[in-house]
Formats: C-alpha cells, structure tokens, sequence
C-alpha cells in the first residue's frame, strides 16, 4: 500500500510538471493556432471530444505550430490515425485506421509534409493489398 502511495505521488509530480494541456476552443490564424482565451500562440496539448465525451483529437504544438504527435479517433473510440509533426509539417511515422473495426489502413512516412519510401495498403481484415514507393511526395512507377 505504501509503494502504492509513492508511486502515485510520483506520478502526479511528473504529470503537473507535463505540457498544458488546452480543452478549450482555439482559433487558426495564418497557419497558427491560437487559445481564445489567452490569444497566444500554443505551445502543449491541444484535445478536442465529441459531444458523448469520447476523445477526438489530441495533438501537440510549439509556438503555434503542430510538432510531435498529432492523434485523432473515431467516435466510437477507435485509433483514426497516428503521426507525427515537425515545425507544422507531416514529418515522420504515420498510421491511418479503418473507422468499423480498427484495422490498419495504410502507414508509411513523410518528410517535409510529403510522402517518402514505403507505403503500404491494407484491406478492412488486415491483409497488405499493395506497396507503393515515394520520394518527394510522388510515386515512383
């Protein structure tokens, strides 16, 4: 019970030193988004729910641009997609998911806010129907 404590307490210590997290309604300007009740740019979590309370949106920014992880879900709770931002721009490792059953889509990576390398395709039972290759964000036949 005591290590119980402890750990609690520990957790709560890291989570209030954590990035604000913002609920409430933000304004885009100019490719910046901004919290409507302080009016600066935001730097933290953004989170957004659905009128039945289910998380819709939970993505990360820095000085008003989105950077590191950018996750949104379907209303029914499952994964809609998973990627990752850098200075505002799709960079890195993205997943995207069917909305009935929660399987994967389609993953692959972007660079610069384009598609490079390997993608691949999925069906709604999970099976890798195509591969298609990137650079710059267009195909490579």
């Amino acid at each position: 019970m005591r290590l119980l404590t402890i750990l609690s307490l520990v957790l709560l210590s890291v989570h209030s030193y954590s990035q604000e997290v913002v609920t409430g309604p933000v304004l885009i300007r100019d490719g910046i988004t901004y919290d409507q009740k302080t009016n600066e740019p935001v730097t933290g979590i953004v989170e957004e729910y659905y009128e039945n309370g289910q998380l819709r949106t939970r993505r990360n920014y820095k000085n008003g641009k989105k950077e590191g992880l950018d996750e949104s879900y379907f209303e029914n709770g499952q994964s809609w997609f998973k990627g990752n931002y850098k200075d505002g721009e799709m960079d890195g490792f993205w997943e995207n998911y069917y909305n009935e059953n929660g399987q994967l889509e389609k993953r692959g990576n972007y660079k610069n806010g384009k598609k490079v390398g390997i993608w691949e395709y999925f069906d709604e039972e999970g099976n890798l129907t195509e591969t298609k290759e990137y650079k710059d964000g267009k195909l490579i036949e």
